[in-house]
């Protein structure tokens, strides 16, 4: 069924979510039938109008049919390289960045450029996705060959640095993977290794069905 209907249901989805008031009765009667899982109007709204600022609608497609969300594997990887003879509490320095707390003159400035170009080199098989004309500050890459249908695999760049007299430093690289393999990981570890840039600071997080927040 899950197979059979799929494309139907992530369709009847942004039905849904495009619908300001609650699922008609068909078309609550037609996800129940796609699906097998008794859905009612309420619960249906909820799912369907949260997917598009929590989860992909291949995420929520798979929701539809088992009544939990696929599990999630995250990481996150923070690289950047001090300046010689400089020895930090990495955390400090890294939530000093994240929570907008200031910057360091004790940090190397990162060749951007040149770490985007080798990236898109090695990740061949990933398209970037074009973000607002305004976000300079983030990159996102997606996987197009996914294991399944609903893992989404993808990757974002998101750069933090200061701004000079002259021109903005790239300070700090944060690689925020979605259910990405190891193999896949390694690729991004050894891209940095390449640039003398070392890992600072790695997030493992995992949530499996049924999870609770």
């Amino acid at each position: 069924m899950e197979t059979k209907y799929l494309e139907q249901v992530k369709e009847l989805i942004n039905r849904i979510a495009d619908y300001y008031d609650l699922p008609t009765d068909e078309q609550t009667e037609e996800m129940r039938n796609m699906t097998g899982m008794e859905w009612d109007a309420e619960d249906l709204q909820m799912v369907c109008c949260e997917y598009w600022s929590h989860n992909s609608l291949e995420e929520t497609a798979y929701f539809m049919f088992h009544g939990d969300y696929p599990p999630i594997h995250e990481v996150d990887l923070i690289f950047w390289k001090y300046k010689q003879g400089v020895v930090l509490d990495d955390q400090a320095v890294y939530d000093k960045y994240r929570l907008g707390k200031g910057t360091l003159k004790a940090l190397e400035a990162l060749p951007l450029e040149e770490i985007m170009l080798k990236i898109k080199e090695r990740f061949p098989g990933w398209q970037q996705k074009i973000l607002p004309v305004n976000d300079d500050k983030s990159w996102r890459f997606d996987c197009l060959e996914q294991i399944e249908y609903w893992t989404d695999t993808h990757f974002w760049i998101f750069e933090y640095g200061r701004e000079t007299d002259v021109q903005r430093e790239h300070q700090i690289l944060r690689f925020s993977c979605h259910n990405m393999s190891d193999e896949q990981i390694n690729v991004i570890l050894k891209c940095m290794t390449s640039f003398q840039c070392p890992l600072h600071i790695r997030e493992d997080k995992s949530w499996e069905e049924g999870d609770e927040d």
